[in-house]
């Protein structure tokens, strides 16, 4: 009675009877009988759910290709038009610039003045453009310059794809890719690749949209969904159709790339590795488009942060951030536009602080290690080296502020906070887009998305 309690009777014998077959059941040690009926069930079922997985990997796969080349063939609606053809005001300088880029190299460029544009003053170009898009026209002009022409027959295992396909085109499924009978390929003029890197670059920024959703929700179906959705959603596809050889039609896809990496950095402490990719990404979204240093940096920083207040915080994390801010950091300062931008801008300080309260949490965690505290003294420990920290930011932070050393608000935050004021710069009073925008605007390039989002953030 003492060791069992209650557990006497016919009932309660019964009852721990159920419970040691069951137990049993578990560990395998059914009679013979028995496991004889659950394998013969087991392998009834195996070809069927083996199927049905089939089934299911097909279906995503077809619509993720499906979604990928609709993502390109409706940004290529201008072209069909009106052929290879650059347009709008922007786009035609960026092409310009990608000429010169081309013609005289990288060095010429970053010293370039150009004398024919903002006439008579002229424009510094290789220090107030930001020429991750040229580069990358650049690049793959170069490399197509070393590939042979070449045309080959397409493989027998995909041409027996082609009636699917077709399948699917009659079923009135739009932009469902076809497939050819030669695969071919010939090198592109500079104007060529600058027309079709809006479409290219729309499909990729899908593609890392997809993936950003799988690795926020692990989900494949939301990961595909969400390629198909960001393929038509009006906001990205006004800056990415052919011939918009403008910065966001590439910063896009290297914005989101940048965020997948930096998530997939964090997934688990031994993720870090990640951070090595998620740093030049960041760079790269850095030299492609002006709101990369300041947006994409400080989204990161933050998420940082945050993952320190949720108590998340822990050597893989550690890792991930720090070699993402410096390898990003080492990256970006080499655009001649951002300079030192990342240590000394107020916009971009915060993600700087967060890298050093990094460093002092991983020294923290290191003493605590190394001395063997417990939970009561590492906490004191731990406030008292984050005091002396803040007191040394603080110190730094009074003997810099004279010399001039932190920078001022950017001429694009007091344009959106500074109401009715000009900031002075012609140049950025000019475009609307550096002014705050109206909600109707929000309906009109998001849709439904907005609508999904809003109920997003209620549930």
């Amino acid at each position: 009675q003492a060791r069992f309690g209650s557990s006497f009777g016919p009932r309660a014998h019964h009852a721990q009877g159920l419970r040691v077959a069951r137990r049993a059941g578990r560990q395998g040690a059914l009679p013979p009988h028995g496991r004889r009926r659950m394998s013969a069930a087991s392998a009834a079922l195996f070809l069927p759910r083996q199927a049905f997985k089939a089934g299911l990997i097909a279906i995503q796969v077809a619509l993720l290709v499906w979604f990928a080349y609709a993502a390109y063939e409706i940004r290529m609606y201008p072209i069909k038009d009106f052929g290879m053809i650059i347009h709008e005001f922007d786009p035609w300088f960026n092409y310009r610039a990608t000429e010169y880029l081309a013609e005289h190299g990288l060095s010429k460029f970053f010293t370039w003045y150009d004398y024919d544009s903002w006439y008579p003053i002229g424009r510094p170009v290789g220090t107030t453009i930001y020429p991750g898009m040229q580069m990358t026209a650049v690049a793959i002009w170069e490399a197509m310059k070393r590939l042979p022409a070449f045309q080959v027959a397409t493989p027998s295992v995909v041409l027996g794809l082609a009636p699917f396909a077709r399948a699917a085109q009659n079923m009135g499924l739009m932009y469902f890719p076809s497939v050819p009978k030669v695969i071919s390929f010939t090198p592109m003029s500079v104007n060529d690749i600058c027309c079709l890197i809006p479409p290219w670059f729309g499909t990729i920024a899908s593609i890392f949209t997809g993936l950003l959703a799988y690795e926020i929700s692990r989900s494949v179906n939301a990961g595909v969904m969400t390629v198909g959705i960001m393929a038509v959603i009006p906001a990205h596809l006004m800056r990415s159709v052919g011939g918009e050889f403008d910065n966001e039609a590439v910063a896009v896809a290297a914005i989101v790339a940048t965020f997948w990496l930096w998530l997939r950095s964090v997934r688990n402490p031994k993720s870090w590795l990640w951070g090595l990719l998620s740093g030049p990404a960041y760079a790269y979204a850095a030299a492609s488009w002006g709101g990369g240093p300041l947006f994409v940096l400080n989204m990161v920083g933050i998420h940082a942060g945050m993952l320190v207040l949720l108590g998340r915080f822990n050597s893989g994390v550690h890792k991930a951030y720090t070699l993402f801010w410096i390898i990003g950091t080492a990256g970006a300062v080499q655009i001649p536009v951002i300079g030192w931008q990342p240590i000394r801008s107020l916009e971009q300080l915060g993600p700087f602080l967060v890298f050093l309260g990094y460093q002092v949490l991983a020294f923290c965690d290191w003493q605590r290690r190394r001395s063997k505290m417990d939970a009561s003294d590492f906490f004191r420990f731990r406030v008292r080296v984050v005091a002396i920290f803040i007191g040394c930011l603080f110190g730094v932070a009074v003997f810099l502020y004279p010399m001039g050393y932190f920078g001022p608000l950017s001429s694009r935050i007091r344009g959106l906070f500074v109401k009715h004021t000009k900031t002075g710069n012609p140049l950025v009073d000019s475009v609307a887009e550096h002014q705050p925008a109206n909600s109707g605007m929000y309906a009109s390039y998001l849709n439904l998305p907005l609508d999904y989002a809003l109920l997003d953030y209620a549930l």
